[in-house]
């Protein structure tokens, strides 16, 4: 007697199956039994949806030949089937009971599976869909549906995680139908739909929009913008990307095939998950995930290994239950992240950001408007101008992380480019891993850098060791948006010298420090937030350089200031000029900008000389340090710029201009970014000036490596 073996059909309970002289329905986890070699049928009381050589798994896929998103007959048949389970995803399997076999027997001779238009089964579904009270799935929903399992996983909507205080938040888990996996946990304020926000789940036209948002986003190219139906300000340019599936999160389709389950987090407050929206200082937010992380560790599907990942806010979330220590936690990716809110994000340098903050935070709203604020950071950081007590208790305490961790920097000075550096310094573990890359880092941990996470992963969840994996590597950029990566075995650089370049009363930049007792020099400028002038500031510009030269670390312009009011804010912008006079493009993006820059307000200028680095000052920002300027007195402030890379080439110069705010209007092609409350009580109005000469010394230190060959240009190898 010939021995049967037993098969599963995925995701399918009650499917009726015929293979030679065996025939039954599929069990509760979609047995069904066939004997090696034969072939098997698969129906629906009177109607067949296809059939497949018998094997261990099968799926809708293995119902037509050739399946892919193109395949009408696919369609059709995932359509009627997907339609009988009642989630958005699968989490509980298609049911084919005796009531939906009556129906579908009913109306089988007007179901035609071969259609090659599937909407021509729009008219006969919705008739099954009323009759079984079920909503039909859109044909979006369904390519999206197909979509994933042709890449060999599928998704569980808007589980119900538990949490400590008998609540839960949502959580859309995105795994392979089979095995245990090392699990990705990642949350995030935006929303874990793609691209951001979620549909209104029990509100079935709510769910196809967002489906078609999905299926649109997978089938188009760049530039071709979403409409979100729930947005804030400036999202929708989120929206016309396709390097990353959702703001914060890790894609799906480059984790889950490569043995990865993925947890994708809506916090309180967010999406569909009931509560008040908690938003970077939330301790509530962190003991949810700490519990999820704990939570997911637990399930049938994962091998106990967890990991936090997510960029941005989704990196930020990270900290606070990583250092409660969640059982299951092996290591976690916070990729463009802060740990001093005051330093980091909404003070820094001591000037306040809340132009930004303010239509960041209404965007949270926009895309969650269902959920009120647990409170309103903008109110509450604006209340605590200087750090104190408050800023301190809400400060990262790292020191106590022992677990492997993979950084991630941005190269921008507006946040996620500070404290990666700190984090590196502070953290405990051996196993620390640094990457720093571009100004828009949104697509580096999904496309450019992907590879070296996925490394890092391997080593960490699962005990593999593929290839070597460098602990620092950086985006060297090499001027006009080309660039190589460099590897380092550490941070700082290896081999970094620290060279001070000074400002001359001339205008030059030179090596050389102005002899003590020269002639004093005052040079003036506007201070006006609005400049009037075809440029402002001050600019000091080197001779050609001899040779190349590389930089990469932290910069700290040193100045001797005064202003005719009694504060002053000083932005620092570096620049290189190429042969024919032009200002180099060092970012990949289409606009020109600083290869490095940082920003001071005059009266935080006292420093801890306990905390200071060599390389990096490092500003009380307290009440008590605070020293507005007197009308006519000189002072000496360091201003930190935060760490970059830029190749300067033979015969290029580089050019540092000292500046009221961000602003320099003689640079074409150079669009800043807004983000900072400029004051213009002693902006407008007033005139600053550098001192030189004399015993005021004022330089900027550059942090030279040692020169390396050019790589490959503009791949991550």
């Amino acid at each position: 007697m010939v021995p049967q073996s037993v098969g599963i059909f995925e995701n399918t309970v009650g499917f009726s199956y015929r293979t030679g002289a065996i025939k039954g329905n599929t069990g509760p986890e979609g047995q069904f039994q066939y004997i090696q070699g034969d072939v098997v049928t698969f129906s629906i009381g009177p109607l067949k949806l296809g059939e497949s050589s018998a094997k261990p798994r099968l799926s809708v896929l293995d119902l037509v030949e050739d399946p892919s998103l193109s395949n009408s007959k696919l369609l059709n048949r995932a359509r009627l089937l997907f339609s009988l389970t009642p989630g958005i995803g699968f989490e509980r399997p298609i049911c084919i009971d005796e009531k939906a076999r009556i129906a579908i027997s009913k109306y089988a001779t007007e179901i035609n599976l071969d259609a090659e238009n599937p909407a021509d089964l729009d008219t006969v579904l919705q008739k099954l869909g009323s009759e079984l009270g079920l909503v039909i799935k859109s044909i979006p929903h369904i390519r999206n549906h197909i979509r994933r399992a042709l890449a060999g996983f599928k998704v569980l909507r808007d589980i119900q995680i538990p949490v400590r205080d008998g609540n839960y938040v949502l959580g859309d888990i995105y795994l392979a139908s089979e095995g245990k996996f090392p699990a990705l946990v990642s949350s995030t304020v935006y929303g874990k739909r793609v691209v951001y926000s979620g549909p209104v789940t029990d509100d079935p036209n709510d769910v196809a929009v967002f489906e078609s948002l999905e299926d649109t986003f997978f089938s188009t190219s760049d530039n071709s913008a979403l409409s979100v139906p729930y947005t804030g300000a400036y999202f929708e340019n989120w929206t016309k990307q396709r390097d990353y599936e959702n703001i914060s999160h890790f894609n799906t389709f480059f984790w889950v095939p490569r043995g990865y389950a993925m947890v994708k987090i809506d916090p309180r407050g967010v999406g569909q998950t009931p509560g008040k929206r908690g938003v970077l200082v939330s301790e509530q937010e962190a003991n949810d995930l700490f519990d999820a992380v704990e939570w997911a560790a637990k399930q049938s599907w994962c091998t106990g290994n967890v990991a936090l990942a997510g960029n941005s806010y989704g990196a930020n979330c990270q900290w606070r239950p990583v250092i409660q220590k969640p059982k299951g936690l092996k290591a976690f990716f916070p990729y463009g992240t802060e740990l001093d809110l005051y330093r980091d994000f909404s003070y820094m340098g001591g000037v306040p950001m809340f132009k930004f903050i303010d239509v960041w935070t209404s965007g949270l709203r926009g895309v969650s408007p269902r959920w009120p604020d647990e409170g309103d950071i903008v109110k509450t950081f604006s209340s605590h101008p200087f750090y104190d007590d408050y800023w301190s208790g809400i400060e990262l305490k790292v020191g106590t992380i022992d677990i492997p961790v993979f950084l991630g920097a941005a190269q921008m000075l507006m946040f996620h480019q500070r404290a990666p550096y700190e984090a590196w310094r502070r953290v405990t573990s051996k196993d620390k891993y640094l990457q720093i890359v571009d100004t828009n880092y949104y697509s580096w941990p999904n496309r450019e850098a992907a590879h070296k996470l996925w490394l890092f992963a391997e080593r960490y969840l699962k005990g593999i060791i593929h290839e070597d994996l460098e602990r620092v590597g950086m985006q060297m950029r090499i001027g006009h948006g080309e660039w190589y990566w460099r590897t380092e075995a550490d941070w700082e650089v290896p081999g970094t010298e620290y060279i001070d370049w000074h400002f001359q009363a001339d205008g030059a930049l030179t090596q050389a420090a102005p002899s003590i007792g020269t002639e004093i020099k005052t040079l003036s400028y506007s201070a006006d937030i609005e400049s009037k002038l075809a440029k402002t500031g001050v600019s000091f510009v080197s001779w050609p350089f001899e040779k190349d030269i590389e930089l990469a670390g932290h910069f700290t312009a040193t100045l001797n200031i005064s202003s005719t009011s009694h504060d002053a804010d000083v932005v620092v912008s570096l620049w290189a000029i190429d042969e024919n006079g032009n200002v180099v493009k060092y970012c990949v993006g289409p606009n020109k900008e600083p290869f490095a820059s940082g920003l001071l307000r005059a009266s935080h200028r006292k420093t801890d000389p306990k905390k200071d680095l060599p390389w990096r000052p490092w500003h009380t920002h307290t009440k008590e340090a605070h020293a507005p300027l007197k009308d006519g007195e000189v002072v000496e402030v360091n201003v930190e710029i935060c760490p970059a890379t830029a190749r300067i080439r033979a015969g290029w110069r580089l050019r540092v201009d000292i500046l009221p705010t961000e602003t320099q209007p003689d640079i074409s092609g150079f669009k800043p970014t807004a983000p900072r409350s400029w004051d213009s009580e002693f902006h407008d109005g007033a005139m600053n000036s550098l001192h030189l000469g004399g015993q005021f010394q004022n330089w900027i230190k550059l942090p030279v490596v040692p020169l390396k060959e050019i790589g490959a240009l503009n791949v991550v190898p």
